[in-house]
């Protein structure tokens, strides 16, 4: 799981590549240091190096062998050192090492060579091999991250600065500088290195950057081959472009051909489409729950020639100024031309337009409410298809649904008119079908009194080879009465891994040591938590600065792979899921299959970075990657689930290869493919396959599950309720898990959220809007890390959530309804146009019967029914969820003003009385306690925290044995009978488990 920080790591990069600048004169000059102590220890070549023989790159220009001569140049404060090293070791015996630190922004060292050293020949790109200093992710005040430049001296002795990163890996990277084309153009050759350079050095402690191998060279991009894929499973529109889909075999996904298209709840209808008059046209839908009604009149080829009417209410135009846009389109404007022809054929409108010597065709239909609008340009020059804005509505205001989000950017709904008759709008774009580069939208749409931009638009870049793909795109314009009939549906199969991922609570853990992890896994096991799902996260691969991906062996300091082999297995005897981690996005330079060849290529043709110290992974290459390891990590080391990191949190458009030598160069779709089908491998190899979430809307299904946040300035503990999405779209395909890792929106709230006097709110927060969303549990292991509070959060946060999502997971809701003040209930459509979803007070009913109600508001009591009309007291972030049928009942309630937990399923009874003597069901305790039936005759009780005794009942009961955590045998207990058919006991110091021997 990481805080995803690619858009800080592209940031850091686009920085100012080259710039020309005047040699300032340096407050002191320190020669470099060029002999080596006897006493100084020396370092290794990275250990996979040894592997694969690694060669030095042929075209290196300095290998610092030798220093003799070099300088380092101090400014603006800073202070420094050059020397010749061998601390560390990459080629060769030696390496540079510069200390340095400063006093402000503007401190920076340079390290000059006695003379300034030719670069033979044209270049257009520059590498070198840098040891870090920092993790970008790890809080360090002392270890700034600097900049690493070099300095380039021109033919007629012009010195040009070349920004190559800032310092946020450890251990070696190689550090690749593709030298933009406008910079290239001002350096006139022959050219000359004058030194690198470490800059905004505000560190006041020494650091130190090694560096070796510095190379300059003009790229050579020779032909790549690829593996044909499964092909794609739908019909290509045209010569759509299908990428490396073109193999044997076909993909499950999408599901239908109609795709994205949203539901639509009404089943008595008709659409007709007609030719009103010449150029003038109208597609009909006719309901018994609506009319709606779009007209279009092609004359210039803009999309504002088309207007919607729903019900009774005004028409309005659901994409005013919207259209194509050509490399010679005005800011701010879409092309115009002139009609060439317009035909209705088969209830399809067909229109051709004439834009110069360009032609764009437009393809319109009527599925259910919505408008499917084909857009086609051939010749590369569109760049865009602008969506618009809706115009000429009253009273809009606009939704962000939650789960569908660009990150950056979040599309939103439409909600117009007045409360009583609202009408929802959006406009949609077919990611099974794009031939985009990347959506777009604004960071601060737009609203005013009659307007609103509710979506932006695609964009087509250029590939390497300057050359822009096709246009094709299919859009989806809805409006309905209904906000839900608004919402694109995902087109996947759902999760082959169902069973699996409904009984387990999910954990993640970085382990130190493969040994104590289990340790502390068989502490956790002892409370009763045996339906546990757990990976270790990325530290399985590596040590430090290694790579952490496409291994088959485990991080050596750890064990390597006996040890990874023994914890694994430990983990299963437990009864646990053990995974393992794996990513095909993140590609390290050290790691054996490196090659430039499998980088991502931007449209500079810049190799696209990812997670500090890697470069991305082709997405045509981590399909075969997959393939290769997935199937030799599972039968190496046994695992029983995978994380399979990055890929469903990064946008397919962020990951878009524009590698003119790929198949589907340019296109999202290309990534969008590949990730999902080697998501939907890695199910059937290891089974359950989690990801790390942002985009199920895009993913769901093709992963078994996610966590349940999203990277969006949008905190999901503390917005209003919108449960639309998530649960009529994603929770049928997948299992996601609580709200993500347990301080990321809590984090938002609370920086202090662990140990703060409102942790345990805090718990219940969370627990309440994960299972809003439906959402299956995560283990909260973080509350109070060296308090009495964690074993009470971690306990309650299984208990509360293991039988519970069992009731709901995959199920579809058959009715979602918020309460307003008066506990009137209203549809999502009516709470969303009258607000009543700002009041937090949730029912869902799922077809499979069970039923939830959630109370998120801030203030007040919430008084529901279950089935049996038992009345309970829902105080904030207090719930109540029933199935009859399965012999269910949970209730995090009040009782005479004090909240407790219960849970009554078939597996386990749970009571958890926070502090105060509470009985419930067949259970009496003060602080929390489970109770199973493990065998005909026997009861297991689990004594968990805070009780001083704890009643159970049972229609006979002889004798109880105490166990500890361990399974030691305590001995027998004490017992008595307080009332008919209520058996008693104190628990023993040490004890864990208690099993009784009793009648039925």
């Amino acid at each position: 799981m990481r805080k995803f920080v690619a858009v800080l790591i592209l940031l850091s990069f686009v920085c100012a590549a080259g710039i020309a600048q005047e040699s300032a004169k340096p407050e002191k000059v320190i020669p470099a240091i060029n002999e080596i102590e006897l006493w100084q220890e020396v370092g290794q070549q990275p250990y996979e190096f040894t592997w694969t023989q690694r060669e030095e790159d042929p075209h290196t220009l300095v290998d610092f062998e030798d220093l003799q001569g070099w300088n380092l140049e101090l400014y603006d404060g800073a202070q420094g050192e050059l020397r010749r090293s061998r601390e560390q070791q990459l080629w060769g015996e030696y390496v540079a090492k510069i200390a340095y630190s400063g006093v402000r922004e503007q401190s920076r060292v340079i390290a000059r060579p006695p003379q300034p050293i030719p670069i033979p020949g044209v270049f257009d790109s520059v590498e070198l091999w840098g040891y870090g200093n920092r993790w970008s992710w790890v809080p360090d005040p002392t270890t700034p991250p600097a900049e690493v430049a070099l300095l380039v001296q021109d033919a007629r002795d012009k010195e040009f600065r070349i920004q190559l990163t800032d310092i946020q890996w450890k251990q070696w990277w190689l550090i690749h500088r593709r030298i933009p084309r406008e910079v290239l153009n001002q350096i006139v050759l022959p050219a000359r290195l004058t030194g690198i350079e470490i800059s905004k050095a505000t560190n006041a402690q020494a650091r130190s950057f090694f560096c070796d191998n510095l190379a300059f060279y003009k790229e050579e991009l020779k032909p790549l081959t690829f593996q044909p894929q499964p092909k794609r499973n739908l019909r290509p529109y045209r010569g759509q472009i299908v990428g490396t889909n073109t193999g044997p075999g076909t993909l499950p996904f999408p599901t239908r051909e109609e795709t994205i298209l949203p539901a639509n709840f009404e089943k008595n209808f008709k659409v007709t489409a007609r030719e009103v008059s010449p150029r003038h046209f109208e597609f009909r839908y006719e309901g018994r729950d609506t009319t709606v009604v779009y007209d279009y009149r092609p004359e210039k080829g803009t999309l504002a020639e088309l207007t919607v009417r729903v019900g009774s209410a005004a028409a309005f135009k659901p994409l005013m100024g919207g259209g194509v846009r050509f490399v010679d389109t005005p800011a701010n404007a879409v092309a115009e031309g002139e009609l060439a022809s317009a035909n209705l054929l088969d209830g399809v409108v067909h229109a051709s337009f004439r834009m110069g010597s360009r032609r764009v065709e437009y393809e319109l239909q009527l599925w259910q409410k919505s408008l499917v609008l084909d857009v086609w340009c051939e010749g590369g020059e569109a760049t865009e298809l602008s969506f618009g804005e809706v115009s000429g509505v009253s009273h809009p205001r606009m939704v962000a649904v939650p789960y569908i989000t660009y990150q950056e950017t979040n599309p939103r709904v439409l909600i117009s008119g007045d409360g009583a008759s609202p009408v929802f709008s959006s406009v949609w774009f077919d990611w099974y079908r794009s031939s985009a580069s990347e959506p777009y939208y604004s960071k601060t749409p737009k609203v005013t009194g009659d307007t609103a931009e509710i979506n932006g638009g695609m964009r087509y870049l250029p590939k390497t080879d300057g050359s822009r793909n096709n246009l094709y795109e299919r859009i989806f314009i809805s409006n309905s009465p209904d906000y839900e009939e608004t919402l694109p549906t995902i087109a996947n199969p759902p999760s082959v891994q169902q069973a699996q991922g409904k009984q387990v609570v999910w954990t993640v853990k970085e382990p130190e040591s493969f040994v104590k992890d289990h340790e502390r896994c068989a502490r956790i096991r002892s409370y009763g938590l045996d339906k546990v799902m757990q990976h270790s996260h990325e530290v399985t691969w590596r040590d430090e600065g290694d790579s952490n991906t496409m291994k088959l062996h485990a991080a050596p300091q750890k064990g390597g792979d006996a040890m990874l082999k023994w914890y694994i297995q430990a983990q299963n005897n437990m009864g646990w899921l053990q995974g393992v981690y794996t990513n095909y996005c993140d590609f390290a330079t050290v790691n054996t299959n490196w090659t430039p060849d499998h980088v991502q290529r931007t449209p500079e043709g810049e190799w696209r970075r990812a997670w500090p110290r890697n470069y991305a992974l082709k997405p045509a290459k981590a399909v075969e990657f997959d393939d290769y390891y997935a199937q030799r990590i599972e039968e190496k080391f046994g695992v029983k689930m995978s994380y399979t990191d990055v890929h469903t949190a990064v946008a397919p458009w962020n990951y878009c290869d524009f590698d003119a030598r790929v198949p589907g160069a340019g296109t999202f779709a290309a990534t969008f493919y590949a990730y999902g089908q080697l998501l939907r491998n890695d199910q059937h190899v290891y089974g359950p396959t989690q990801s790390e979430g942002s985009y199920q809307w895009l993913y769901a299904g093709l992963t078994s599950g996610s966590y349940g946040w999203v990277y969006t300035k949008v905190n999901l503990l503390t917005e209003p309720l919108d449960v639309s999405f998530m649960l009529r779209k994603i929770h049928p395909l997948e299992c996601d898990y609580g709200l993500g890792d347990t301080g990321y929106y809590l984090g938002e709230i609370d920086k202090d959220w662990a140990t703060s006097p409102k942790k345990r709110e805090y718990l219940d927060l969370l627990l309440a809007s994960a299972i809003a969303y439906g959402n299956m549990g995560w283990l909260a292991t973080d509350f109070d890390p060296n308090g009495t509070f964690n074993v009470e959060a971690m306990a309650r946060s299984y208990y509360m959530m293991q039988q519970l999502q069992q009731q709901y997971a995959f199920a579809e809701p058959k009715a979602i309804e918020y309460a307003d003040r008066a506990g009137k209930f209203q549809t999502p459509s009516q709470a969303l146009a009258s607000g009543a979803n700002r009041e937090g007070r949730l029912h869902v009913v799922y077809e499979n019967g069970t039923e939830v109600y959630v109370n998120r508001a801030t203030a007040g009591v919430w008084s529901v029914r279950d089935a049996s009309d038992t009345l309970h007291e829902l105080p904030p972030s207090g719930w109540l969820a029933f199935n009859n049928q399965r012999h269910f009942l949970e209730v995090s309630a009040t009782l005479a003003a004090h909240r407790f937990d219960y849970v009554q399923a078939p597996e386990f009874e749970f009571l958890d009385g926070r502090g105060q003597w509470t009985e419930s069901g067949n259970l009496g305790a003060s602080g929390s306690v489970a109770l199973r039936h493990t065998a005909p005759g026997l009861l297991e009780l689990i004594d968990i925290y805070g009780n001083e005794r704890i009643d159970f009942r049972a229609s006979i009961a002889t004798s109880v044995v105490a166990y500890d955590a361990e399974g030691k045998n305590l001995g027998k207990v004490e017992l008595t009978e307080p009332r008919p058919d209520w058996y008693e006991f104190k628990p023993v110091a040490g004890g864990r488990r208690y099993v009784c021997a009793a009648g039925q």
